[in-house]
C-alpha cells in the first residue's frame, strides 16, 4: 500500500507472545504506515493510514466507530479471531466495509467475510499460487465468500484504487 493510503487497517494475526510485540515492532519498520497494537476504545476515523493489529489472546471488535477488545471465547481455537473482526466490521459498516483474508492454516476469518460480503462490503481472498498455506482464503472461496481471488501483489494496489475512488466521491 502507499504510504499516502488514508483509511486505518485492522490486522488479526495467530500470532502469541511474545513474538507478538516483536513482530509488531518489526513491521512498524517495514512500512510508512504506524502499525500498532489496539487499544480499547481508539476511535478508528483516529487512525487513518494505521494499521490496527490485534494484540495477543484478545479479539478485536468494531463498535460506535470504536475499536473494543474483548476475551471473548476461542472461534476456531484462535482468539484473536478474524471471523470476531469481521462479524463486527459487517454489522458496524456494511456496504461501506472492505477485508481481505490472506494466507494461513485452518477456517478463521471465512464466515465473516462472507458475512461482510452479504452485508454488500467488498471481499477479497489470497490466491492459491501465492499463498504459503492455502487454508483460510481457500474456504473463503468454498463458501463463496471472496467476491475477487487476487494474487498477493495485486491486493495492495486494488485497496489504494478504492480508497482513491472513495476519496475522490467524498470530495464531490
Amino acid at each position: 500500500l502507499p504510504g499516502s493510503f488514508p483509511l486505518p487497517l485492522l490486522l488479526v494475526l495467530h500470532i502469541a507472545e511474545p513474538f507478538g510485540i516483536a513482530f509488531a515492532d518489526w513491521l512498524d519498520g517495514q512500512t510508512p504506515h504506524r502499525v500498532a497494537y489496539a487499544r480499547d476504545g481508539d476511535l478508528i476515523r483516529d487512525r487513518g493510514g494505521a494499521v490496527i493489529m490485534a494484540p495477543p489472546d484478545f479479539h478485536v471488535v468494531v463498535r460506535g466507530g470504536r475499536v473494543h477488545l474483548t476475551a471473548g471465547p476461542e472461534r476456531h481455537s484462535c482468539r484473536p479471531s478474524v471471523d470476531v473482526l469481521f462479524e463486527s466490521v459487517a454489522r458496524e459498516y456494511g456496504p461501506a466495509a472492505v477485508a481481505c483474508l490472506l494466507t494461513g492454516m485452518g477456517r478463521d476469518g471465512a464466515s465473516g467475510l462472507l458475512e461482510i460480503r452479504r452485508a454488500g462490503g467488498l471481499t477479497i481472498a489470497q490466491d492459491e499460487a501465492t499463498s504459503v498455506v492455502y487454508g483460510m482464503p481457500r474456504e473463503a472461496a468454498n463458501l463463496g465468500a471472496a467476491e475477487r481471488i487476487l494474487p498477493l501483489g495485486d491486493i495492495g494496489p486494488t485497496l489504494a484504487g478504492i480508497a482513491d475512488r472513495a476519496w475522490e466521491a467524498s470530495r464531490g
